[in-house]
């Protein structure tokens, strides 16, 4: 992969990236949070208007392993790449009508508020809450990581220069996290969303052009490409045949639905809405750029397999992280478009990460070390969630470098779980179930965790094939690799049986708890 780019190509890639980044870091300073800092966390985010809000949480949901590892999926399996962003696409509308209103309407800085104001909450919730979305953070920014720094190597034609790529990258991302606060990283977001996006619907619509503007043609060039022949536009390429399939493929698009439901930087991000009817415009925006989006990646994917697949087949499942970079190889020898999805690329996972990391430090500023502390939570927003976003970063840098030669299919699959089956199951029940307790919230927050583990401890993931963690040894007690179809109604069942369970469970509405400040019962 050390020819992707020519010389001058490559120095076109660096130098348009470090101008976005110094960029970036002049907005953050300017935009970002004042001497107040609650402004990190609260007031500033809200000075963005709503279509900008809606820009930058479509651009949360869009990490760069989306731009990579799902173009690749889509490249080499066809139809189960495209059932993810069915499942991502299926959960950003549930989002939009279920969970963004009432939760704005009802948490004033974090999740856990929402929790407090309806009744199930408490420090033990408000920890386990943060404890489980640092789970969520932590492996998502290591996959970012590794992913831009073995893109960033192979461009710099240095394949040994991958940790400090990634060492690099890591310091520059958590300086912009920790110095733009809320409304800067949304400028950051919005920036990439205005550069990234015209970019992969050019990439598109070459493709298109190649083939003449014909889909059918496409379609089959890509099945003879792919060397899957008619098994490419069928399941089961990814996740497999039989009843394994089946549950797989069940738990690939029930997984993603649930997941996009209690992304942590998306629901920061609804929270700073400013009412029900910028909640509406964000939701406009927001689906708006993801369905352009996806589709764009779509047609990108398939085009990979037409146009490069006997190459991806050649280098491995490894080289799925470098296929829009070969695909626009394929499409223009100059080089041009190849440093333009290059670009697409660092500030696809600039963004990403700077947002999480962010999210990442306000909850474990805000609801672990405020919730565990003698201080008031208030007193700890901005200076805690600062140092935490800083911390957070930094420490993800750290095991990006040591788990860089992982499988990070496990690592991925691991936040996805989590996040839809521990986090959304609470979102929702304390949403929509007037019996939800905090006893319900702590049994689903700790319990799908567990099972989450378990799930994939006892899959291939861990054990018993060439790609496993530890491929020595062999102590699989079943062959699905995609639990949803079984964590996530776990961690709903959890919720519901402690809840059910607890004798404090009140018998009527939600009353809003009398020691809730007055800024979250608002």
């Amino acid at each position: 992969m050390t020819s992707l780019l020519d010389p001058s190509s490559r120095s076109l890639v660096f130098a348009v990236f470090s101008v976005f980044v110094v960029i970036c870091l002049m907005l953050c300073v300017i935009t970002g949070a004042d001497e107040d800092d609650r402004a990190l966390v609260r007031s500033d985010s809200r000075r963005l208007r709503s279509w900008q809000q809606g820009i930058a949480m479509g651009g949360d949901t869009t990490t760069v392993a989306t731009v990579t590892v799902l173009v690749g999926m889509v490249a080499t399996t066809g139809f189960d790449g495209l059932g993810v962003m069915l499942g991502s696409l299926v959960g950003v509308l549930l989002f939009l009508v279920l969970v963004i209103e009432p939760l704005r309407a009802h948490a004033s800085l974090t999740a856990p508020d929402l929790l407090d104001a309806r009744g199930s909450g408490g420090s033990a919730v408000r920890v386990a809450w943060g404890v489980v979305t640092l789970m969520v953070c932590f492996p998502l920014l290591v996959v970012q990581l590794v992913v831009v720094g073995n893109v960033a190597a192979a461009l710099l034609g240095q394949p040994g220069a991958r940790t400090g790529c990634i060492v690099v990258i890591g310091c520059v991302m958590t300086a912009l996290a920790v110095s733009g606060g809320i409304r800067g990283t949304g400028v950051v977001m919005i920036t990439k969303s205005a550069i990234a996006l015209p970019v992969l619907v050019v990439a598109a619509v070459l493709v298109l052009h190649r083939f003449g503007g014909d889909l059918g043609r496409l379609l089959d060039a890509a099945s003879l490409g792919s060397g899957t022949g008619e098994a490419f536009l069928r399941p089961g390429g990814y996740t497999g045949d039989g009843w394994v399939g089946a549950v797989n493929r069940v738990g690939q698009i029930f997984g993603m639905t649930m997941a996009t439901l209690a992304m942590p930087a998306v629901l920061m991000r609804a929270i700073a809405t400013k009412s029900p009817r910028g909640a509406r415009t964000v939701g406009r925006w927001m689906l708006g750029e993801l369905v352009l989006l996806y589709g764009a990646l779509a047609v990108i994917g398939v085009g990979a397999a037409a146009l490069v697949g006997t190459v991806l087949r050649e280098a491995g499942p490894s080289a799925q992280v470098f296929t829009p970079l070969l695909l626009g190889r394929a499409l223009d020898e100059g080089g041009l478009l190849v440093a333009a999805l290059a670009c697409v690329l660092f500030l696809t996972a600039l963004a990403a990460v700077v947002d999480v990391t962010l999210a990442a430090g306000i909850t474990l500023g805000r609801d672990v070390l405020a919730a565990t502390g003698d201080r008031p939570a208030g007193r700890l927003d901005g200076t805690a969630s600062r140092w935490s976003a800083a911390l957070t970063g930094l420490a993800a840098a750290a095991v990006a470098v040591v788990c860089a030669d992982w499988n990070l299919v496990v690592v991925s699959t691991l936040w996805l779980a989590l996040c839809g089956a521990a986090l959304a199951p609470v979102l929702l029940y304390a949403l929509y179930w007037p019996g939800f307790t905090a006893r319900g919230a702590l049994w689903c927050l700790w319990g799908a965790t567990a099972v989450c583990v378990v799930a994939l401890v006892v899959s291939p993931y861990a054990s018993g094939t060439p790609t496993s963690i530890v491929p020595g040894h062999d102590f699989r007690l079943w062959d699905v690799t995609i639990p949803g179809v079984v964590t996530v109604p776990a961690g709903f069942l959890l919720g519901w049986l402690g809840s059910v369970t607890d004798r404090r469970r009140r018998t009527g509405g939600h009353a809003v708890r009398r020691d809730v400040p007055r800024a979250v019962r608002r």
